[in-house]
């Protein structure tokens, strides 16, 4: 399977091994998961699922607001993530990122990415049973009432 990326899904494997700051997006549900490895005294890695972004600009701000005592990110890798939550794992997207994180040497870091893996298959499960529910969503088109 390519999950979206065609055979390009090993250079997004390639970028996050190397990467120190990655956020994967979920447009269906409008979270992401940002995982900043980056560390100095008393500012361990980051594995946090927040609000989507609207530009990679606006990202940037937000990482820097979380983590005051880093500077900026110099850049950042942005995935988009199309397929189902669960499909992080089977892509090996997912192991990528624990693996990235274990690289970083912080450890508590692992169990945050377990916390916001879990979270992210909230979030979906409620945006598939409001689209069930009918709530937030609207019918582009209906039967014709005989």
């Amino acid at each position: 399977m390519d999950f979206g990326y065609g055979s390009g899904v090993d250079g997004v494997f390639k970028f996050i091994s190397n990467s120190d700051v990655l956020a994967v997006f979920f447009p269906k549900f409008g979270q992401s998961i940002v995982i900043d490895v980056r560390q100095k005294e008393g500012e361990p890695a980051l594995v946090r699922v927040v609000p989507m972004a609207r530009s990679i600009a606006d990202r940037l701000r937000t990482i820097k607001r979380m983590r005051p005592g880093l500077p900026r990110p110099q850049d950042i890798v942005a995935v988009p993530w199309v397929g189902y939550v669960d499909a992080m794992k089977t892509s090996g997207l997912w192991s990528k990122i624990v693996d990235r994180i274990e690289k970083s040497g912080y450890t508590d870091a692992l169990e945050d990415a377990d916390r916001a893996f879990n979270e992210l298959v909230r979030f979906e499960r409620r945006e598939l049973a409001q689209l069930i529910m009918g709530e937030q969503y609207e019918t582009l088109w209906a039967r014709p009432a005989n």
